[in-house]
């Protein structure tokens, strides 16, 4: 079918930006300011390093003239924040023009004849960009030096802790009612709670790592592929095959944090769980319950945990190195699709993405493969200067990015596999705990905190994907505040992202946030439960247990609340009490109904498409929006933080949608755009092709 155009425009910006001019500012670029070469020589001081920067990789000053001049360019260019045109030559002229740059060039520089016989007698300008290196805190070196040192200091004490434990063992016991409570909780949760903690540390980084490495990409030399950069996703991906794409795009950074991610988040907390050895064995336990009890270290376990944690600690070495030996482009967090929006101004880049409004991922990647994109002075811009090649544009064959519309944790096919999971985890508590089938855990003791860990991954899927399509299902709801367009809830970390939620009444993004926090508490409570015998438990209530008034003495025999008080009191056949032990068990099972509780809920309120496709990577937010009469309102405001920003909206005093709304070139567009929209969207539904019959050629049907 051909294109639909109107045959009358009611403005002329509506003809210039349906023949493929941007009007009223937008992709006029930028003027820069024009510096004389021999000028910039003479007023130029030598640049200072900062004391971050001293980290970074840099090159040995040059004695070539040329390469110097262009040194100083770049590093006025960086001081100035903005962008500057230097002529390197001057062709002789019959004009002199000399008064208006300064005093002589002759006087200022003796060597200038020496100068002009080394370059080019052929006037040169060369235009310098600022080069900002913006990074989240996590990404700084001084968080990563502290993991670095928390990852070394773990591992040695937990080979002290080895090297202690082959002498006498860390603790003894012959009932746990007989454990000085601040003691018990040291053993049972302290160390748990660090290797979680720990793990959480890590997430901070992997996930900033992530989000901003398609602008490290764009931000280099001759900027990078569109599959490179604008059309990768790594926050939505699959957890454990990130590295493998990373590492064919030769995105080390990405590739070396995930790994190392994935190491602290799984095998740390599954390692440091089973580390710790209860002796003798659980048959033993129950057949003799006041025999003298031993907590030691599992030798195997402890040098596994060891190794893993200074592997963790040498791929983090190398994650400086890759974080510190290039620039991230960025003077600020680009959050939300405004951050996006004002990036995306400046140039032509919009014009890109033409007839892309309900574009799949598999036909934007078609489409870009062929284009090369960089960042420059906090704007994105197509590079025309390197044509992609045959070879580079056939080098990525599959986009890699999911079809349907709704991330896969919010679908069906997401949905039952994680409440079969959950179920099946609540029913096999009690069944390693009440049956014979307790073997597995006294064999294998860190399978329990392995599939706690699994299942705190998949909430993890369920949580970022709420995060990632809040401000879309606040948009699709129509009449959103301006606000909104500055919401971004990818950016914020654990703790952070529930209070924001609460603060901003989003309660779903509330209930999944605290579903993240309670999820990293599942392991702790999980692993407290794999040295229990529950039979015990049940023997212990109903009172068969030989050993429960040994251990009680002073329990009356007549019932009552002094009964209860003393039986709660009342040690079982390991190192929990029964008060220790229904703790652990409530809290376990109350976040696992939680969670199929809110899981249910997210199903239940967002199981429908709201979006023509997922908004998992830059090129799929800018085709959103690349025909929005609000990008007008964007002008300018490339280097704005998120407040200013925000303040700059909320000013305007518009409400903001998404569905179908009539472009800047008079035409129908589905997308982004300020109120009042023509309509809503509405999945499967084309709304242009039944609004505005007149403005269809109806001759090529």
């Amino acid at each position: 079918m051909g294109r639909r155009r109107h045959h009358g425009f009611t403005n002329s910006d509506q003809e210039q930006e349906a023949s493929g001019t941007l009007t009223r500012g937008l992709g006029k670029g930028e003027i820069p300011e024009i510096i004389k070469g021999d000028v910039l020589l003479a007023t130029s001081p030598t640049v200072k390093r900062s004391f971050s920067r001293s980290f970074s990789m840099r090159r040995a000053p040059t004695l070539n003239p040329r390469a110097a001049l262009r040194n100083l360019g770049q590093d006025e260019a960086n001081k100035r924040g903005e962008v500057i045109q230097v002529i390197m030559e001057e062709r002789p002229s019959d004009v002199d023009i000399s008064s208006i740059v300064g005093p002589s060039r002759v006087d200022t520089y003796p060597n200038k004849q020496t100068l002009q016989s080394t370059l080019s007698r052929q006037a040169t300008a060369q235009v310098f960009y600022p080069q900002p290196n913006w990074k989240p805190f996590p990404m700084r070196w001084p968080y990563l030096t502290f993991l670095i040192l928390l990852s070394i200091g773990l591992a040695i004490a937990q080979e002290m802790l080895y090297q202690k434990s082959t002498g006498a063992p860390l603790l003894k016991f012959e009932g746990a009612a007989g454990i000085d409570p601040l003691y018990y909780f040291v053993i049972r949760f302290v160390p748990t709670i660090i290797t979680v903690t720990f793990g959480v540390l890590w997430q901070n980084t992997d996930v900033e790592v992530k989000r901003l490495e398609a602008f490290y990409q764009l931000s280099k030399k001759g900027g990078a592929l569109a599959a490179e950069s604008i059309n990768i996703d790594y926050i939505t991906q699959f957890s454990f095959m990130i590295p493998f794409r990373a590492l064919h795009r030769k995105h080390y950074a990405v590739a070396v944090s995930s790994v190392t991610t994935l190491l602290a988040i799984s095998l740390v907390p599954t390692l440091g769980a089973a580390v710790f050895q209860l002796n003798p064995d659980r048959q033993a336990r129950i057949d003799d319950p006041e025999r003298e009890k031993t907590i030691t270290i599992n030798a195997t376990i402890s040098r596994a945990l060891t190794l893993v944690l200074f592997a963790i600690a040498i791929l983090g070495c190398f994650l400086v190195y890759q974080l510190n030996t290039r620039r991230t482009g960025l003077l600020a967090d680009v959050k939300g699709i405004a951050g996006l929006a004002s990036m995306a101004v400046v140039s032509h880049i919009m014009m890109d993405f033409k007839d892309m409004d309900t574009a799949k991922p598999k036909d934007i990647h078609h489409k870009l493969k062929h284009r090369r994109y960089v960042l420059r002075n906090s704007s994105l811009a197509p590079d025309d200067s390197t044509p992609v090649t045959t070879q580079e544009s056939d080098r990525y064959k599959d986009a890699h990015l999911p079809e349907n519309p709704h991330p896969l944790m919010m679908r069906k096919e997401g949905y039952i596999p994680f409440m079969v999971g959950i179920l099946l985890f609540i029913g096999f508590i009690p069944t390693f705990l009440f049956t014979g089938a307790s073997v597995l855990t006294e064999k294998a003791p860190w399978v329990v905190t392995a599939l706690a860990v699994c299942i705190k991954m998949s909430w993890g899927s369920i949580d970022t994907a709420i995060r990632m399509m809040e401000p879309y299902y606040l948009l699709s709801r129509r009449h959103a505040p301006a606000r909104t367009l500055t919401l971004d809830y990818t950016a914020m970390s654990l703790a952070v992202r529930p209070l924001r939620a609460l603060f901003n009444r989003h309660w779903m993004v509330f209930l999944v946030g605290w579903g993240s926090i309670m999820a990293e508490g599942l392991t702790i409570f999980v692993t407290s439960l794999a040295t229990v015998e529950g039979r015990e438990f049940l023997k212990t209530v109903r009172g068969e247990g030989s050993h429960t008034h040994a251990q009680s003495p002073r329990m009356p025999r007549d019932g009552g609340d002094d009964d209860d008080q003393d039986l709660f009191n009342v040690g079982l056949s390991g190192s929990e009490t029964v008060k220790s032990f229904v703790v652990s068990l409530a809290i376990t099972v109350f976040i696992l109904v939680y969670m199929c509780a809110v899981a249910t809920t997210v199903f239940a309120r967002r199981r429908h498409p709201f979006l023509p496709r997922q908004p998992n990577t830059i090129a799929s937010v800018l085709a959103f929006m690349h025909q929005s009469k609000m990008l007008y309102d964007f002008v300018g405001t490339a280097k704005f933080s998120n407040d200013r920003m925000t303040g700059h909206l909320e000013g305007l005093g518009k409400t903001y949608g998404l569905g179908w709304f009539d472009g800047r070139d008079g035409q129908t567009h589905c997308g982004i755009d300020e109120e009042e929209l023509t309509g809503s969207y509405k999945h499967g539904i084309d709304y242009s092709m039944g609004n505005k019959p007149w403005s269809t050629e109806w001759q090529t049907f």
